[in-house]
């Protein structure tokens, strides 16, 4: 196991596997021949030279990601890549057919050059897409041997990338957007400059009607595709996680109707947990819907929670501390269940497994102590696992913390702050954030936003003279008055 940086905390975490040279030569081989086969015009020195470099970007890139997730990032970027250069052959296929005796050069300013840049760039971050334009933009060089061509295409791929920053991930109109105001102006500009140099009048409205005809492939192509890869490859988009956060969902109304409490606290998680990420450069949004979902396993038997227990019998009294804790360690078994009977992402249905790690379930293991049972402390401790990223471990902290306060009698800043402190030094105790990637000071940064946030939710209320009670009350009621007659 590597030796943790500064501030760190240790653990062992499964790294993705390295693509070897091997395997880099031998696939460089096969794409060679390939290209060759279907690509008359390109050189094969250049096209081995060329899939080295792809690869060896991929390597670089995957390098530190878990197996899985080498696995589903390599697949997509290669599927990209592949459907980018097969639409290009197409594209160059029935030009060469129809256009003899004709010269129709012109249409293959209509080929969408910038598709995989934009479908990366809606997927992955900004480094992934930049660099599959430069490799792109090469490899259209060497198959037309044009320079022009690889320019277009280079200028296009990046303001595809450019386009989706500007417009956000987390909204679907931001392909089209994309597409006619950030693509097609710029490409524009890039054949009136051409223009000016060569070209006559009539090829000049030519190349602008192919520019007019890129841009529509390019958004309607991306739109059909994105939707696709999510699917094939279980990849979470922005806009996938955007969805799932509507609160107007089935299963969030019937969260608030048959477990208020359990409601409430998932959205005070969620608001929390997307601070705190936000804080350390985390994956804000994705830490917000897991914290939104962290909880669902309670739907099953919400009673049995002390946030849902109002005005009703404690159901846990007459049972044995054992088969209480059985009860609640099991809402993570049917929490992860029901994600997946919803059809949710892996990545959320992680926090649901994930939110209580491996710890005890504190108050029934201490209650079977205090009655000097025979106590198996497995039967007590949740299945886990623990925290596999910052985000599933930042909705732990948060979790925890929200709990915990809401149980003060009397919240000051000085007593959430020290329950906070507590609940982290348990969980570091636990080893509950050996296996995330998160280090002790991003762990006292989420700490400090946490108490932030609670202090200012739970601050105490100035307490008014009877007299203002009694003139506001009247007022409040007047108010109320006016409206319903207004109405």
């Amino acid at each position: 196991m590597a030796k943790p940086k500064r501030g760190e905390l240790p653990r062992e975490r499964e790294k993705g596997r390295i693509i070897s040279w091997i395997e880099i030569l031998l696939v460089s081989a096969v794409i060679t021949v390939a290209v060759n086969f279907l690509f008359k015009a390109i050189y094969t020195p250049f096209a081995f030279v060329y899939s080295v470099s792809l690869l060896y970007f991929l390597r670089k890139f995957l390098k530190d990601e878990s197996p899985e997730d080498f696995e589903k990032k390599f697949s997509i970027i290669l599927f990209t890549f592949v459907t980018t250069f097969l639409l290009f052959y197409l594209h160059k296929e029935i030009i060469v057919r129809i256009s003899e005796p004709r010269d129709l050069s012109f249409i293959y300013f209509a080929f969408p050059y910038a598709f995989g840049s934009l479908v990366l760039a809606f997927l992955f971050e900004s480094i992934v897409p930049i660099n599959l334009t430069i490799i792109v933009s090469l490899g259209i060089l060497a198959i037309t041997g044009n320079p022009i061509l690889s320019l277009f295409s280079f200028i296009t791929g990046l303001s595809a990338v450019y386009g989706i920053i500007h417009y956000s991930k987390m909204k679907r109109g931001s392909i089209y957007r994309t597409a006619f105001i950030v693509v097609f102006p710029l490409s524009l500009v890039f054949l009136v400059l051409l223009n000016m140099f060569s070209y006559t009048s009539r090829t000049f409205l030519l190349d602008v009607g192919a520019s007019l005809l890129n841009v529509l492939e390019l958004a309607v192509l991306a739109s059909f595709m994105i939707p696709i890869i999510e699917y094939v490859f279980k990849v979470v988009s922005p806009l996938r996680l955007i969805e799932l956060a509507n609160t107007n969902l089935d299963i969030f109304r019937r969260m608030a109707i048959e477990a208020p409490g359990t409601f409430h606290h998932s959205l005070m998680v969620a608001t929390l947990a997307e601070r705190a990420a936000d804080v350390i450069g985390a994956n804000s949004l994705l830490a917000k819907v897991g914290a939104l979902y962290h909880d669902i396993g309670k739907l099953k038997m919400p009673q049995y929670f002390t946030e849902n227990q109002v005005n009703m019998p404690n159901p846990h009294e007459g049972k044995s501390p054992s088969l209480s804790s059985l009860i609640i360690i099991n809402h993570v078994k049917e929490g992860v269940e029901m994600g997946k009977n919803l059809g949710l992402p892996q990545e959320i249905i992680d926090f649901i497994s994930q939110h209580h790690g491996t710890t005890y379930v504190r108050y029934f293991y201490l209650k079977a102590k205090e009655m000097n049972m025979d106590v198996d402390d497995s039967a007590f401790r949740y299945p886990g696992p623990k925290p596999q990223s910052k985000e599933t471990a930042i909705v732990m902290i948060c979790d925890g913390a929200e709990a915990a306060v809401k149980s003060l009698e009397e919240p000051d800043e000085e007593s959430i702050r020290e329950t906070v402190e507590k609940i982290i030094e348990y969980l570091i105790k636990e080893g509950q954030f050996d296996d995330a990637p998160i280090t002790l000071r991003e762990i006292r940064l989420v700490k400090e936003e946490i108490i932030k946030i609670l202090s200012a939710i739970y601050h105490k209320r100035i307490e008014y003279p009877e007299e203002e009670k009694k003139i506001n009350g009247f007022k409040q009621a007047e108010e109320n008055k006016n409206k319903q007659t207004s109405s």
